[in-house]
């Protein structure tokens, strides 16, 4: 099987061990198996299926056995540890580059006769190294000392082996954890081995990594702590039934609620997942909309200030006063700018177009990469800025370095690709982090007083690393991509045990809500309703997020139920006979409409909307009362002309039709205007105007002459009801394609 197979075979059988379909499981899981190939896994499999036949057996011969319950759940949880077993050693291929990775290292560290401790421990006494991580020469010479290379390497194998092995030992969970309390080793390299250990739960299960995470939580660095949760919370996603049915891990989660920020900590990463839900959106809009206006505004700018002679001038004192008002031109690309602005201030990713192209470099080759947390003494960044000037350096690295708004890959890409920049770039980009300067010391200040700020920030950055590595590494077809995935943390069981505040789901659902996610909103917002939450406002918002997604029935149910709470009338009701329209019942959102411009009797769309229930129904006559009203307030416009000739005209009253079509030909008539001024023209005996208008209709639609005819046959019947008669018709229409095909040529 390919890696797409695979995957597909393990989904499956998650799915049927999730409906409690063991029987299927089973045989899924042998479809793996060579024929006639006994191995350990086919031994296993036979061993879950004499136990499971045995229960069956049990149950319906009615013994009654205590311990039942418990064998059935460890039953499911040994299923499922079989098909993660199965898995990797499918994808243990030597063609694969994670296979080749993992065979690798367990040649270096020599597995077979060693543990991890042995191969971490003797770091965390690197008394030297310690010594140099604290030197002011770092900078200098990080990146050229032996101890420091031997240093990196082994941070490196530390990276692979929680990311790459099967399964942590109980040795292994004490080195690790011995690592995170050991002081020799800085942060960025504890928040680097977080990052492996979730990358090994995406891999595989393995309730040791779950239980390391839940410790590292508690860990007083926000940098190690977030990382932590963003990697038990995706566990839940990845994990919810067999977390549930293991007591043992049901002990350990409970607690993640002995810690106060548990509920607002994972909120928030749940908010920077479902952001991450509109990053390819935000990344096409800023490539097909936003870049192409900046290249077009630059051109006319050009043009239009003539730049050229201008940087030829002597005269440097004034500035064009032309170039302030120039913006006043371009509304659309101001506007566009404001919003990618203010999105990215709420943690949108809106870099991630400008960076993808910088991920190329032989830095990022190397996987832990990108999880490294940014630093300025990391030897990568020391290399690229050596070259350069002191000010220049310190300029850019702390502007760089104290960015909230770019994530720590990015960082690195913009470092690794300043000494490709030409000089005067580079002086540009000086001068905007000096100008930034203040604001980036304010907002770090504002995260002293509030460490909630600072750990959303890391959320945020964190998050769009976990983006960029799924979607560009240059494995991402063996790592798979968990971002294509729900990831819809909160609705699953483990999260419903650990969490039960309305408020908490109440927020999610606004936050889907207010980005346009409608239905996962909603899905919450029923949740809500199901456990008992009544209020208004619940039920407006599932009635449109339903009317949003197409389900008008629904809506309509769930507007009825808010209506009872006597609250925001007017908007329930427009929305009412907005879903009434769309479901085709224009006597129902005629009866709504009624009601609602009883309340705004001067409300000109209500009566348009009145009106148009009125036509529907065939009653033109009261339609016309209420298009006059529009007429009246709207006098001379076309669109307020519009309905009311087409009333006259079904009415009948062709004298008065013709004055109102004469008067919309002399504006900007449309293909209606011409098709309809020749009906009245063709009752009236006028068949040679009403010809040319017909010929202009199909002229306005571009030659399509079936839609011409399709629009013409369905206003038939008004034509029959003004005395036109059917074999008329019909010659009419053979002439005007005779007199189309003459005007075409």
């Amino acid at each position: 099987m390919n890696i797409i197979e695979i995957e597909d075979w393990y989904k499956r059988i998650n799915k049927l061990l999730g409906q409690n379909r063991m029987l299927d499981a089973f045989d899924k899981i042998a479809t793996a198996f060579p024929i006639n190939n006994y191995n350990e896994f086919t031994t296993q499999l036979e061993e879950l299926r004499f136990t499971y036949s045995n229960m069956l057996n049990y149950t319906v011969q009615g013994v009654d056995d205590p311990l039942r319950n418990n064998i059935y759940k460890n039953l499911i949880l040994s299923t499922y540890d079989l098909a993660d077993r199965v898995k990797l050693d499918l994808l243990n291929q030597p063609a694969l580059r994670l296979a080749s990775m993992k065979n690798d290292l367990e040649k270096q560290m020599r597995l077979s006769r060693e543990e991890l401790a042995d191969n971490l421990l003797d770091l965390s006494f690197d008394y030297e190294l310690n010594e140099m991580l604290s030197s002011t020469a770092l900078y200098e010479d990080e990146s050229e000392s032996e101890s420091a290379i031997r240093h990196r390497k082994a941070i490196q194998r530390a990276f692979n082996f929680l990311w790459l092995n099967t399964k942590l030992s109980e040795d292994d969970l004490q080195v690790v954890g011995q690592i995170f309390e050991s002081n020799s080793f800085p942060w960025y390299e504890k928040a680097l081995l977080v990052s492996a250990v979730t990358l090994g739960l995406i891999r595989t299960y393995d309730s040791r990594r779950i239980e390391l995470l839940v410790k590292l939580y508690a860990h007083d660095n926000p940098q190690i702590s977030v990382r932590a949760l963003v990697g038990i919370l995706v566990s839940f996603s990845f994990y919810d039934k067999r977390l549930m049915l293991s007591s043992h891990m049901s002990d350990i989660l409970l607690v993640l609620n002995d810690d106060q920020s548990f509920e607002s900590d994972t909120f928030a990463v749940i908010s920077q997942i479902i952001r991450s839900k509109d990053t390819d959106k935000i990344a096409r809009k800023f490539r097909e909309e936003i870049v192409p206006d900046i290249i077009k505004f630059n051109e006319d700018l050009s043009q239009k200030l003539n730049l050229e002679n201008l940087l030829e001038s002597s005269d440097e004192v004034d500035k064009n006063p032309d170039w302030a008002n120039y913006f006043d031109d371009q509304p659309g690309l101001v506007r566009k700018l404001e919003d990618l602005t203010n999105m990215q201030m709420e943690g949108a990713d809106v870099f991630l177009s400008a960076f993808a192209m910088l991920k190329n470099f032989p830095f990022f080759s190397e996987i832990h990469h990108w999880f490294m947390p940014f630093y300025r003494q990391h030897y990568a960044v020391a290399g690229s800025l050596r070259s350069e000037k002191e000010s220049f350096r310190d300029t850019v690295l702390k502007g760089v370095e104290n960015s909230p708004y770019m994530c720590n890959s990015d960082k690195f890409s913009f470092i690794l690709n300043l000494k490709h920049m030409p000089e005067r770039q580079k002086e540009i980009m000086a001068q905007m982090f000096t100008s930034e300067v203040e604001q980036f010391e304010e907002l770090m200040s504002e995260e002293l007083t509030d460490p909630a700020l600072k750990k959303k920030r890391i959320v945020i950055q964190y998050i769009q690393d976990l983006y960029r590595f799924f979607k560009l590494n240059s494995v991402r077809t063996e790592t798979g991509d968990i971002f294509q995935l729900p990831l819809d943390v909160h609705n699953t069981s483990v999260i419903g045990a650990l969490i039960s505040s309305p408020v908490f789901y109440r927020n999610i659902a606004g936050f889907y809500f207010d980005n346009n996610h409608f239905q996962e909103a909603n899905r919450i917002y029923l949740q809500l309703l199901e456990k008992g939450e009544n209020y208004a406002e619940l039920y407006e918002k599932s009635g449109y997020c339903q009317q949003q997604t197409g389900n008008y029935a629904e809506a309509i149910a769930m507007y009825q139920k808010a209506d009872l709470f006597d609250t925001n009338r007017k908007w329930l009701l427009g929305k009412m006979a907005q879903c009434y329209h769309k479901l085709m019942q224009p006597a129902k959102a005629l009866e709504v409409y009624l009601e609602l411009s009883q309340l705004e009797p001067d409300n000109m769309k209500v009566h348009a909307s009145v009106g148009t229930c009125y036509l529907s129904l065939g009653d033109y006559s009261n339609a016309l009362e209420y298009f006059y009203r529009i007429e009246f307030n709207e006098q001379g416009t076309a669109r307020s002309m519009r309905p009311v000739a087409w009333c006259l005209f079904t009415l009948n009253r062709l004298m008065e039709a013709e004055n109102y079509y004469t008067q919309l030909l002399e504006m900007e008539p449309n293909a209606f205007d011409f098709m309809n001024a020749g009906h009245v023209a063709f009752c009236l005996r006028n068949r040679q105007a009403a010809a040319v208008y017909y010929v202009q209709s199909i002229l306005k639609r571009n030659g399509d002459l079936n839609s011409f005819l399709k629009a013409f046959i369905a206003d038939k019947k008004f034509l029959l009801q003004n005395g036109v008669n059917s074999e008329d018709i019909s010659l009419m229409l053979d002439f005007v394609r005779i007199r189309y095909q003459s005007a075409k040529g």
